[in-house]
């Protein structure tokens, strides 16, 4: 009726699906990672670990849904390529592009906040206002 066929259409729905199914678990992965590595750093910033640890579910929530938010959108998006293969592959490389960002990011704004957190420690110690 649109000038597409059946064929088309279920080729269409596996990439999507295949797209979503990857992207979630790579998303889920570097989601883990960040939650490991974030609890350390924020617990380097913080005296109490009951606040690094909320500040680091925190942060882990936001690049889930902000990461699962960009895995959506970028699975919907038709990609100029020709196969099912290369549309997996293009929009799972798009992907992996921006969890990398999203996750130096996330690991920039950790660093940024133990220092801030080790600077007032060693003010305090001095015995210098904040």
């Amino acid at each position: 009726m649109f000038g597409r066929g059946v064929t088309d259409m279920a080729n269409d729905l596996g990439t999507y699906v295949v797209v979503l199914v990857l992207g979630i678990a790579s998303t889920l992965l570097v989601g883990q990672v960040l939650l490991r590595t974030g609890q350390a750093i924020l617990e380097d910033a913080f005296t109490e670990q009951r606040t690094a640890r909320s500040i680091n579910r925190l942060v882990a929530v936001l690049f889930h849904l902000g990461a699962l938010g960009v895995l959506a959108l970028v699975s919907a998006v038709d990609v100029p390529v020709s196969g099912a293969v290369q549309t997996v592959v293009t929009k799972l490389g798009i992907v992996l592009l921006i969890l990398g960002a999203a996750h130096g990011l996330v690991i920039m704004l950790l660093s940024r906040i133990r220092t801030r957190g080790q600077e007032q420690r060693a003010l305090a110690q001095l015995g210098a206002p904040r």
